[in-house]
């Protein structure tokens, strides 16, 4: 048993040693790539139409698509 009021400290891994300044540099710029990716597909996630079923031939799928894209950066953009 321990004793009362005692606590582990937590510490790092052993054996790690603190990043390179090249290595957060490179962390930094993945994060951002990542972060545009991640709002981009939120935002996608919002679209209604994505929410409904798709009742027209599948190969008129992807000009949907497109269309769609196209119609939200036109709203955007006014």
């Amino acid at each position: 048993m321990r004793a009362a009021g005692r606590r582990r400290v937590a510490r790092g891994r052993p054996g790690r040693a603190a990043p390179l300044r090249c290595r957060k540099e490179f962390n930094k710029q993945v994060n951002k790539i990542r972060y545009v990716i991640e709002q981009a597909i939120a935002n996608f996630k919002t679209w209604r139409i994505m929410h409904t079923d798709y009742c027209r031939p599948l190969t008129t799928f992807t000009a949907t698509i497109s269309t769609v894209i196209a119609l939200h950066f036109y709203a955007a953009a006014e």
